[in-house]
C-alpha cells in the first residue's frame, strides 16, 4: 500500500501534473500527425487496379498498331502477286481501337432485415452490395486474364498500284479487298502508283 501512497503523492505534485498534461498533449499531436501524414507527404505507391488498367491500355495501344501492320504487311504481300498489279503500297483505317475485355470477378450480396416494434409495426430493410475486381494470373506476373478480344471496324482502304491505270487491275483489286475485308466498295479506293 505503501507504493500506491508515494505514487498518490507525486501525482498530487503540481511538477507532476504539469509533465503529465505535456505527455498527454505530445502524444495527440503525435497521433494527429500520423494521421494526416499521407495528406502531407502521399505515397508514391498506387492502387493495383490502377497499374492494371493502365497496362490493359498500354497493351491494347500495343496490340492494335502490330495488328495494324500485319494486316496492312499481308494485304500488300497478297495485292501484290495479282498479275498486272507491280509495287503496291496500302493503308487501312479503322473505326476505333480494339477493344479487351478483361476476366472480372463480380461478387454481389443481398440482405434483407425486418424488424418487428413493441406497437406491432414492421420496418424493413434491405440491403444490396455488389463490387468487381479484374482478374489476372497466379503465376506472379500480375497478367490480365482476357475473356475475349474485339478487332476495330475497318473505315476504309487505300491502294496504291503501279498498275492500278488498266480497269481490269483496278477492279481486281477492288474485288480483292472487299472480299478480304468484307466492306462494300465505296470504302475502298484504288490510285495508280507514280
Amino acid at each position: 500500500m505503501k507504493i500506491f501512497e508515494k505514487y498518490k503523492e507525486m501525482i498530487n505534485n503540481t511538477n507532476y501534473k504539469k509533465m503529465i498534461y505535456n505527455l498527454v498533449a505530445i502524444i495527440i499531436v503525435c497521433v494527429i500527425a500520423l494521421l494526416s501524414w499521407d495528406t502531407f507527404f502521399p505515397s508514391s505507391r498506387s492502387n493495383p487496379e490502377t497499374k492494371l488498367v493502365g497496362n490493359v491500355k498500354e497493351k491494347e495501344e500495343t496490340q492494335a498498331s502490330d495488328y495494324k501492320d500485319s494486316l496492312e504487311q499481308q494485304l500488300k504481300h497478297i495485292l501484290g502477286q495479282i498479275k498486272g498489279v507491280g509495287a503496291v503500297e496500302v493503308m487501312v483505317t479503322y473505326e476505333s481501337t480494339a477493344e479487351v475485355i478483361p476476366a472480372i470477378n463480380k461478387t454481389q450480396s443481398n440482405q434483407i432485415t425486418e424488424e418487428k416494434d413493441a406497437q406491432g409495426g414492421t420496418r424493413t430493410t434491405k440491403q444490396d452490395d455488389q463490387s468487381e475486381s479484374i482478374i489476372t494470373s497466379n503465376n506472379g506476373t500480375g497478367q490480365l486474364i482476357v475473356l475475349k478480344e474485339i478487332k476495330p471496324q475497318i473505315r476504309g482502304v487505300v491502294v496504291v498500284a503501279e498498275g492500278a491505270g488498266d480497269i481490269q487491275v483496278k477492279t481486281e483489286l477492288i474485288e480483292a479487298v472487299k472480299t478480304i475485308f468484307q466492306v462494300p466498295a465505296h470504302k475502298v479506293m484504288v490510285y495508280e502508283k507514280q
